[in-house]
């Protein structure tokens, strides 16, 4: 009786003190993007495997947020050598000749997982290593949080911070380089990082520019040029943005219908499960579609954003501030592809592009949050404001 009372009370404790709203918000949004990729595979004709593994990895991916959220994040961020161990391990795995190229992407990024007969699944490793980045970035800032600004401390923390940055650029991923120099960033603002740390980093980054722009492929450079050029370069590297905004326009209010997307004016969008699925939206389920992903996506950074105020402690705000800024970055550099607002450089949509590995990671580090909102109902310490007993 002892034991069903204890689980009982467990059971009871987790629901009340649970972040449903997050927890829905997330459910709901992968629930539409799987609905999105389900459409892109059946309009192209791919078989059942292209929508189901999304389908398996939201399900296990909301499975393992609900475990971590019971695990508490203390001993997650103490078990940060071992998490970031095997993430950078899969990453070095792609860099010795064991990396795969997806969907005709330029870089090697993903690892292959055999299925048996011939067949495997892909794993993208980098997608993990923003988890564990957050994790152990965010136990290093509240280590030294007392001497953030000194010299010495900054050096460091851009070594750290420098690693993933360095190894996910080896693969060629430009994007998710990217994705984490944002989070990077981001975590050092929080952290109280002083202002000409950041100022120095825009001058550096600023007279770089032209030395960058020199070294960049052709093809790279003509997709900045394309969204200065629009009619030059409509037909060849703009080609693809032009399709997506087509697609988004033809949809107008409501759209044209479930499953009935997917051919403009006798083309194909290339990356429409994956890079352009908020064409998808718009397209199929016009601006109302279009309008609650967005509302889904605004509604995750701030349901992030409300439990970073009020963790129980500095390490937590970091955690949710992390996740935050991953998801919300991501999904801005995204809909700037989608909207030819920014050049195409191959950045998911969180919860809603294609990809088993990212969506399943994400749940991971939702996981993680979900922990941080738990404790700070059950166990209060300090918080970025004050301290309470």
């Amino acid at each position: 009786m002892g034991l069903l009372k204890k689980i009982k009370t467990g059971v009871s404790n987790y629901i009340r003190y649970t972040d449903w709203l997050l927890l829905l918000l997330c459910t709901a949004a992968a629930a539409y993007g799987c609905l999105l990729v389900y459409s892109t595979a059946k309009t192209a004709g791919l078989g059942a495997s292209d929508y189901m593994i999304q389908v398996a990895a939201c399900a296990a991916g909301i499975v393992a947020a609900v475990v971590i959220s019971k695990i508490d994040y203390d001993l997650i961020c103490r078990c940060w050598p071992v998490l970031s161990g095997v993430a950078v391990f899969l990453v070095l795995l792609t860099l010795v000749g064991l990396g795969l190229n997806v969907g005709g992407t330029d870089d090697t990024a993903w690892l292959g997982i055999p299925m048996g007969g011939g067949r495997y699944i892909t794993f993208q490793p980098a997608e993990l290593m923003k988890i564990t980045f957050i994790v152990s970035f965010s136990h290093h800032l509240s280590k030294v949080r007392e001497h953030i600004n000194e010299f010495k401390t900054v050096v460091l923390l851009g070594v750290h911070g420098l690693i993933p940055i360095a190894l996910v650029f080896l693969q060629g991923d430009d994007g998710t380089a990217l994705v984490f120099i944002f989070i990077f960033a981001s975590m050092m603002l929080v952290a109280g990082l002083r202002p000409i740390y950041f100022l120095i980093a825009l001058i550096v980054v600023t007279a770089m520019v032209p030395l960058v722009w020199s070294h960049l492929d052709p093809d790279k450079q003509a997709r900045f040029l394309s969204l200065i050029f629009i009619d030059e370069y409509k037909d060849q590297e703009g080609w693809q943005q032009y399709l997506g905004l087509t697609a988004i326009g033809s949809g107008q209010l409501s759209g044209l219908g479930f499953l009935q997307g997917g051919n403009i004016g006798g083309y194909t969008l290339y990356a429409r499960n994956n890079d352009f699925i908020f064409t998808v939206a718009g397209e199929e389920f016009g601006f109302v579609g279009a309008t609650a992903l967005l509302l889904l996506l605004l509604g995750i950074v701030l349901v992030l954003l409300k439990d970073a105020l009020r963790a129980r402690d500095f390490q937590g705000t970091l955690l949710c501030a992390g996740v935050m800024s991953m998801i919300g970055f991501q999904s801005l550099i995204n809909l700037g592809m989608n909207l030819r607002l920014l050049p195409v450089i191959g950045i998911t949509l969180p919860f809603f592009s294609r990809g088993g590995s990212s969506v399943g990671t994400l749940f991971l580090g939702i996981g993680v949050a979900l922990s941080v909102h738990y404790s700070s109902r059950t166990r209060v310490r300090e918080t970025i404001f004050s301290k309470r007993a």
